[in-house]
């Protein structure tokens, strides 16, 4: 393995700008030029609000990688927690395939469980890579590229208009309200929402109101998915209901685009019932796309790869959690983790809450920090890692179905991404 002893892992200043910058460029868009890519950065800060910049330095006092380390709380079960969130990992060319990455984050996780944050989430470049380091896929967002002319023209469409700037404060207070009632979903900064606001080419804003209070909105935009045909497309970029008037307001709003749009790409999380609203369950026959083989059926979405979660802090994770009511049991853990090592406790389940308890358990339930996940998140059950090898456990395996009662809970979605 390389020897990384030589080098400083540090928070980015602004006399790294330009390195920080250029590091990012050659990962993310190397056809661009550096004086380019220093432009459209601006007069920006290196550490705005929210936003950390983190470098990994040599001896000789060079840029060998970075990452943005930005600062969220994310919505579950009701509960507000703290979160890392990683973007922009990039590592000079010349110093690829060296460990670097995988050694960089591993010191970033240190310094997020010295600052006591219970959760980590990225968007990867590779799954593989990051679940090396404990970080476990999480969900993914479905996609539905459909005709305009199969949504359901709901009459509530009529009560959608352009957004209005003086209905900003009750778009922000209408996406908390609704981001409480789901899992995932971030708790929005001022920085994040001033992004969320500002003017960009074909993106509009379209709001649901009752009796002039908004009850619902949508973020589209206008693209072509197939610039040759002409055909213009609107791509949903995220949408919120407060209830099911709004829901089927925007789904009618864009069934009303049919004269102008051929077709509506829908992005929602899993449990979404748009596809069964459809009048013809396929893909937009409009587009080109490829036959699906597999007797005579169409091809109706896409399911992305989504975001990985990665618990920092097992324990006060699992403390802070609220579980559904279930009878009382007991259940030790022994958690494998790459980073941290090996993690034994116990866990006390009552009612609706759980509490760590010094006195083991005769039943240990043995698995690996991201497959923990998975299970804390609700995004799968214990009894079906069992049945696949990806868990172990040393004593009544009843107790499974009572941990997947205690853990049941919607699997987590996000809007955002970075």
């Amino acid at each position: 393995m390389t020897d990384h002893s030589n080098l400083t892992f540090r928070l980015a200043e602004e006399r790294d700008r330009t390195q920080f910058i250029n590091l990012a460029r050659l990962s993310f868009m190397p056809t661009m030029t550096l004086a380019d890519a220093e432009q459209e950065w601006g007069e920006s800060s290196i550490n705005p609000p929210g936003r950390k910049g983190w470098v990994v330095e040599d001896a000789a006092g060079n840029l060998v990688a970075r990452y943005r380390h930005l600062e969220f709380e994310l919505f579950f079960e009701g509960v507000r927690f703290p979160v890392a969130g990683v973007g922009g990992v990039a590592v000079a060319i010349a110093h690829r395939g060296k460990g670097l990455a995988q050694w960089m984050l591993t010191q970033a996780l240190k310094d997020f469980r010295e600052q006591e944050i219970l959760l980590s989430m990225l968007y990867p470049f590779q799954h593989g890579f990051y679940r090396k380091l404990g970080w476990t896929w999480m969900g993914a967002t479905y996609q539905f590229p459909v005709s305009s002319r199969h949504l359901p023209l709901y009459t509530e469409r009529h009560q959608i208009a352009a957004y209005q700037p003086s209905q900003e404060a009750a778009l922000k207070a209408l996406y908390e309200k609704v981001a409480m009632q789901h899992n995932g979903w971030l708790h929005r900064e001022s920085w994040w929402w001033e992004n969320f606001f500002k003017p960009r080419g074909g993106r509009e804003l379209y709001c649901y109101a009752e009796a002039e209070e908004l009850r619902g909105y949508v973020v589209l935009e206008f693209t072509q998915l197939e610039p040759e045909k002409e055909q213009l497309a609107v791509v949903v970029r995220e949408w919120v209901a407060v209830n099911a008037a709004a829901y089927r307001g925007i789904v009618g709003f864009l069934a009303s685009l049919r004269d102008q749009i051929t077709t509506i790409v829908w992005n929602t999380f899993p449990d979404d019932p748009f596809p069964y609203l459809l009048k013809e369950q396929q893909r937009d026959p409009a587009l080109t796309v490829p036959p699906f083989d597999f007797n005579y059926m169409h091809q109706l979405g896409l399911l992305s790869g989504g975001f990985m979660w990665r618990l920092v802090d097992v324990q006060r994770a699992i403390a802070l959690r609220p579980i559904q009511p279930v009878p009382p049991f007991t259940l030790s853990f022994d958690i494998a983790d790459p980073v941290f090592g090996n993690e034994q406790f116990t866990v006390e389940f009552a009612n609706d809450t759980m509490q760590l308890t010094s006195r083991p358990a005769a039943t240990v339930l043995k698995t690996s920090v991201h497959h923990l996940a998975e299970l804390f998140s609700g995004l799968r059950r214990s009894q079906q890692l069992h049945w696949t090898g990806e868990l172990e456990l040393e004593g009544d395996d009843a107790l499974l179905a009572q941990l997947d009662s205690a853990w049941n809970t919607q699997p987590p979605f996000c809007w955002d991404a970075f």
